[in-house]
């Protein structure tokens, strides 16, 4: 069967699929690459993943997880995203910046299990009504944070399957 056999529905089909796939590409996020993270990245060498990837089993299912930061080259932005094993092919954004300029100056970490003080724990700020003063991790969390700067960590909540944002410091 030749091309200008094919039925009009496949054709369309075909093209349609073209489109979206290229709409999709247009807006896709992507891996940040050595010219995104500027002229000073030194800090960043200190890790083997440049403090843009993150793995661990952050949701307890037994299986290792991902998390990274990408680009928007389309929209300008930076965010945050995690890849859960129990939700393949699944990415859940954590955290978009507004100009994907921040990738020069954010960074990813695994926290380990254990108890930390928190930031209106330390007195930066009264803990608001659901804002705890300490953590007591039982699972591995994701330390966000901009290069000696502020932090915070993302935790996933096992009874709303879903990941908290609590501040570390300011």
């Amino acid at each position: 069967m030749k091309v200008n056999e094919l039925p009009l529905s496949l054709v369309a089909f075909f093209l349609l699929f073209a489109l979206e796939s290229s709409a999709q590409h247009s807006t896709a996020w992507r891996r940040p690459n050595i010219k995104d993270l500027g002229d000073d990245y030194g800090w960043r060498k200190e890790d083997p993943n440049l403090y843009l990837t993150a793995r661990a089993d952050f949701d307890g299912d037994g299986k290792e997880d991902e998390t990274f930061l990408l680009v928007n080259d389309k929209e300008s932005k930076m965010g945050l995203f995690a890849q859960l094993s129990s939700l393949p092919g699944k990415k859940i954004k954590l955290d978009e910046s507004d100009h994907k300029s921040w990738i020069e100056v954010m960074g990813i970490a695994v926290v380990k299990p254990g108890n930390y003080k928190t930031a209106c724990g330390k007195g930066y700020w009264t803990c608001e009504k659901d804002e705890p003063a300490a953590l007591n991790l039982n699972l591995p969390a994701i330390n966000y944070f901009k290069e000696s700067s502020a932090n915070s960590f993302f935790v996933w909540d096992t009874k709303k399957k879903k990941f908290s944002r609590i501040w570390m410091s300011d």
